[in-house]
Formats: structure tokens, sequence, C-alpha cells
């Protein structure tokens, strides 16, 4: 996969060429560390006991490089991080794998060990709130291929995060590119950023009752002048209302019956597990306070003896919808399409933590950490490569994919008094519709002439 993608598109050797420095075999090593990934992925101290010599040599390394000079080739890779993200945005430009819809997501990931100068406490996306963690930002495009990579430490807020990727997508997009993200990047500042490079944004309104009320009311309105619009997109019905701000932004308030019934039945399940607990549901209602000509009067709640059901008090009136806002005003339904691709990026974090076995990080050196970031980012890049050279591209379920890889063997054979040979074996369909021909490059060929 590493060799196909290298002879398509000169990856490696363009980002990494002019960082070895002195080192002699910082490019093979840093081919090494991201077949790891993309493999066992095992730990540095493992890999010499896990992959053979020959395998090595087929990277580029001469001899079995030591421990100390693979987390020194991580060290570096970290420190020359902007410089080597600047050349990768230079090369998927060069190729025109940048695209003007950009998804942007934000994640975290833990670490095993509270050393690391990067480690802090925040929002677990893994839901683990007592683990140390890092967070990171990814930009991609609708292809799958990522134009942009951010690492922070743990206690960066969504908000935060999302200027520093706006200046770094700023360097690659082409003017008029639109940015999707979720509710969590969307301040003001962020959309007067984007704007301010020329660029569009979509995302989600904050679901507030207050504001989102407003919004309804004015659907309803709406929805009685028959001024509404109809779709289905996935297998969902969805009723809009565009609604003009006086910013020049456009709202999109969506109703969704389906929606409705999901958030309806999942506060119901919220409500019944509060009433088993005890009493702390009742304790969040607040009281009713009626004005009089003496002052306010509080009513207070008395326990009622006969029987009645108890009003769900996560019910608040907005279930059902949700608002996009954009600096753009297009069709609704393409705007909720849109919308709907924000799972690119979401697959791409999952691939990276689940297939690419990024959690837990047991770096605690600064550079190794963003090092062993960069390393699992290209070895989900070069899947994702992997798939647009490919005429019939298998499942690019990442898990699945690494068995077949796996499972494909290369074995060298070492014979008494006769001249090595290799033998492929375990060419399956999954690994013939994923790299063609190009697989049978690694058969023995002069097998028949010495045989």
């Amino acid at each position: 996969m590493l060799k196909k993608v290298e002879n398509h598109f000169g990856l490696f050797h363009s980002l990494f060429n002019d960082v070895k420095g002195k080192a002699k075999d910082f490019v093979p090593l840093t081919k090494l560390l991201t077949c790891n990934k993309l493999t066992h992925s095992v730990s540095i101290n493992q890999m010499n006991n896990t992959y053979p010599l020959e395998f090595m040599q087929q990277l580029g390394t001469k001899d079995v490089p030591s421990n100390r000079s693979m987390y020194r080739t991580l060290e570096r890779i970290g420190k020359s991080f902007p410089i080597i993200l600047g050349r990768y945005q230079q090369l998927i430009k060069k190729y025109k794998l940048v695209y003007k819809q950009q998804i942007i997501d934000f994640s975290s990931t833990y670490f095993e060990g509270a050393k690391s100068e990067l480690a802090h406490f925040g929002y677990s996306r893994d839901k683990l709130p007592g683990k140390l963690q890092i967070t990171f930002g990814i930009s991609t495009g609708l292809t799958g291929i990522p134009s942009a990579i951010t690492i922070q430490k743990g206690n960066v807020q969504d908000k935060k995060h999302m200027k520093l990727m706006i200046k770094i997508v700023s360097k690659v997009l082409p003017e008029g590119s639109l940015l999707i993200f979720d509710t969590g990047a969307n301040t003001k500042k962020n959309k007067q950023r984007i704007r301010g490079h020329k660029f569009h944004y979509l995302t989600l309104r904050a679901k507030k009752v207050g504001p989102y009320k407003k919004y309804i009311n004015f659907f309803n309105t709406q929805l009685e002048k028959d001024n509404i619009t109809h779709m289905m997109v996935n297998n969902r019905h969805y009723s809009c209302v565009r609604k003009e701000e006086t910013d020049g932004n456009t709202s999109y308030v969506f109703f969704s019956p389906e929606l409705y019934s999901d958030q309806i039945k999942a506060k119901e399940r919220k409500f019944k597990r509060q009433k088993e607990k005890g009493n702390k549901t009742l304790k969040k209602r607040k009281h009713t306070i009626l004005p009089s000509e003496k002052g306010w009067v509080t009513l207070l709640p008395h326990l009622q003896k006969t029987l009645s059901p108890i009003e769900n008090p996560y019910v608040n009136g907005v279930e059902g919808f949700f608002i996009l806002e954009s600096s753009v005003d297009d069709d609704s339904e393409k705007i909720l399409r849109l919308y709907k691709q924000r799972d690119k990026a979401e697959k791409f974090i999952r691939a990276l933590k689940e297939g690419i076995e990024l959690r837990p990080i047991r770096h605690w050196n600064k550079w190794s950490v963003i090092g062993i970031l960069f390393i699992s980012f290209l070895a989900n890049l070069l899947i994702n490569l992997t798939h647009i050279l490919s005429k019939n591209s298998p499942g690019k379920n990442v898990k699945l994919l690494k068995k077949h890889l796996i499972n494909l063997t290369l074995t060298y054979v070492y014979p008494e008094n006769r001249f090595r040979f290799t033998v492929l074996s375990n060419v399956s369909p999954e690994i013939l519709e994923l790299f063609g021909d190009f697989v049978w490059k690694y058969r023995d060929k002069t097998l028949n002439l010495r045989w």
C-alpha cells in the first residue's frame, strides 16, 4: 500500500526528504513507523521483535534500527510538524485533492501516564474523564482526503481550537470554500474569521430553548401560509423554512417527525431512570412564581394523594427541531445533505482511534506525541489515497481492511546451497480489488527459470 501511494504521489519523499538532517535512515524509518500503524500497531520497543529484517529492507532500511533511532525519528517529526504539514498541503494542492467543501471536526485521545506536557483533563470523547488527554482536529474534503490536522492540549475547547484550524486551512483552500462544522465551534468570532478569509460556513445553531422557540413560532406561521419545503433524506421526512437574518446570513429551520419520536423516547427513558433513582428529578423543577398586590407568591409543591402521571421535565418543546445557519443562501435540501456529510470527518477520526489504534498514547515527550499523531494521520491517509487509486475499492472499514493486509504474506525462503526466493501468498479477492495488478510485482518471477 505504501509503495503504491509513493509511486503515484511521492508522499514520503515530498514530506520528509529535506527534514532528515544528518540521519541516514530517516525516511525509511518514517515508512516503518507508518506501516506499523497499518499492521500490528505495537509499541516501538516491540517493533524489532515483531517485524523481520526483510520487512524493514523492503522499506529502505539497511540494518535493524535501534529503538533510540525510532524515538528520535518521532521527535524530529514532531519538531518539524509545521513544515511537514505545509508540505503536505502543497502536495494535495498539486494533485488537485483539495475540495471546496471541507468538514471540520474535533476529538481527543487519552494518555497512559501523567508526565506529558500536552496532557490535560478536559471533555473526554472516549468517556474516560479520569484520564489525561490531548485534543486534535481534522479538516477533510468530501472524498475523505484531509487538508489539515491540528494538535492542541487536552483542555482546549472546540471554539478555541477552531481559531487555529481556520488559520491552517486558509493556507490551502481556495476562495469561496465552504467550512462545515458542528455547534461546538459555532461562535460569532469564528464565523467572522471565516468570512474574513472569504470562505463560507455551514453549522448547527446551539440548541437553547429560548432562541429556538422564536424560530419555532416563525416555523409555525410559515406553516399556516403553506410557505414550507418538504423533503426525504436518508429515509427521514423533513420540513424546512428559510429565514433571512439581518446580518445577511440564512437560517434553515428543520423539523423531522422521526427525529421528534426518537428524542421523545430518549427523554422518556431518561425520566424513567431518574424516577427510579429517587426525587432528584423533582428538585430540578422550578417553583411557579405569581405576582400579587402584596408581592411575589411562590407556589410550593405538596404531595398529591390522587395518583396521576408526573409531567416529564425534560420535554421542553423543541424536540424534532434543529436549525442550520449558513452564509450561503441555497436550496434547503442541498444544505441539509451537505451538513449530513459531517460523517466523513467522524469516520476519519474513528478510523484513527479504532482501526489505526491511536489510543492510548504511551509517549510522554511533547514532540514524540505530536509525531505519533501525525504518523497515525499519515497511515489513515494512505488507506484513503489507495481507495482513490483503486478502480473497484472494497469496503472502507479500516479494521477489516487491516485483517486482509496482515494476511497477505511475502515469504522469504533460504534453501541450503540455493539462491533465496520469495513466495507471495494469501492474495484474497479484496486485496486484488484494492491493489489490482500492483500486488503481482512482489511475486518471484525467476522460480520457473531455476526449478
